[in-house]
């Protein structure tokens, strides 16, 4: 409760005296000013009372409800909490299109329907210039998803990419051309080699152009394939 100090509490006696006396205007004012005063002096625990005091739902029918107020009462915190009590819900992710969820299962080529045994999962490669270089007549590919997609396709006791597995390599058309899918060097880098050149030269495959790609056994002869479409 606020503590009035005997001058505040003689000013509000002299203003209630004042209705029925005439005073001078000078000394209204000057109580007017000190009852000002107590006013901004309120604690926001008195002020808040007083307004649930005024409220239409305290004057209605039944008990009002009294509100009860911490002693270290926040102003800011009251807000802040009023804005966490409806909070904006967040937008959902979508899948972007180079995620192998958002891609064909199997290489969406009409010639090769029939044709597909067990298939890998696509992966999408943006050439780079040394993929389309005609001096290196290379496809380089990631060596993650070729330890964990590709290399379980393959049979261990004939077919070793040390010295190279021939595969065929198909366009989005059904053309394929011969070419070799071996590893390169120390690192294990996992090359396509041989036409490659040539199938770069024949579709006008240029850097930074997207390929989308599959390796899969050929139901009928059991030779491994790739199938390419961009």
């Amino acid at each position: 409760m606020v503590k009035l100090e005997k001058e505040d509490i003689e000013a509000a006696l002299l203003l209630s005296w004042l209705k029925y006396v005439p005073v001078e205007p000078k000394i209204v004012e000057k109580s007017k000013r000190k009852l000002r005063r107590i006013n901004k002096n309120e604690t926001p625990e008195l002020q808040i009372s007083k307004r649930v005091k005024n409220s239409p739902s305290a004057s209605g029918a039944g008990n009002p409800k009294r509100v009860r107020l911490s002693s270290n009462f926040n102003g800011r915190e009251a807000a802040s909490s009023s804005r966490n009590s409806n909070p904006v819900p967040k937008r959902g992710r979508t899948l972007p299109s180079n995620l192998p969820g958002s891609l064909p299962k199997f290489p969406p080529i009409e010639n090769l329907r029939t044709l597909i045994g067990q298939c890998s999962n696509p992966f999408v490669k943006q050439l780079t210039n040394s993929d389309v270089d005609e001096h290196q007549g290379r496809l380089l590919l990631n060596n993650e998803y070729v330890r964990k997609q590709l290399l379980p396709l393959l049979n261990e006791k004939s077919e070793d990419l040390t010295t190279g597995i021939s595969v065929k390599t198909f366009d989005p058309m059904g053309k394929y051309c011969n070419m070799i899918f071996k590893t390169w060097g120390n690192h294990k880098t996992y090359l396509l080699l041989g036409s490659w050149k040539q199938f770069v030269q024949e579709h006008g495959l240029k850097e930074s152009d997207r390929v989308t790609g599959w390796m899969f056994r050929h139901s009928r002869t059991g030779e491994l394939c790739f199938a390419l479409t961009w």
